[in-house]
């Protein structure tokens, strides 16, 4: 679990300062959204990427407009890896699951 662990840092690291380095709003390297290539719709994830360059850049507010839940769902994956208890872990996993489905729907209404 350890070396799990150690990976997965490794690799959020890695994702960290390609994300840092290279401006998604004009790179050719990010792939399209399939859900929004699909459906056109925005998912839960659209602009996590833009946010999380505007972020990393300590550019604040620009990054609550790209995508207002990218801290929160970090903050929530964060919690979910070191929760213990099976029922908990359900009832977080499917409360956040449920956050994200609601916040789909509502950033997708067309009076907003």
């Amino acid at each position: 679990m350890k070396l799990f662990a150690l990976y997965g840092a490794l690799l959020a690291l890695a994702c960290g300062v390609l994300v840092f380095t290279g401006d998604p709003s004009r790179s050719s390297w990010l792939p399209e959204c399939p859900f929004y290539k699909t459906t056109g719709w925005l998912c839960y994830g659209c602009g996590s990427t833009r946010a999380l360059h505007a972020l990393l850049h300590g550019h604040c507010a620009d990054s609550l407009k790209y995508n207002i839940l990218l801290v929160p769902t970090l903050v929530w994956l964060g919690t979910l890896f070191f929760i213990r208890d099976r029922r908990v872990f359900n009832r977080t996993l499917l409360a956040g699951a449920g956050v994200l489905a609601v916040f789909t729907v509502v950033r997708n209404l067309p009076c907003l």
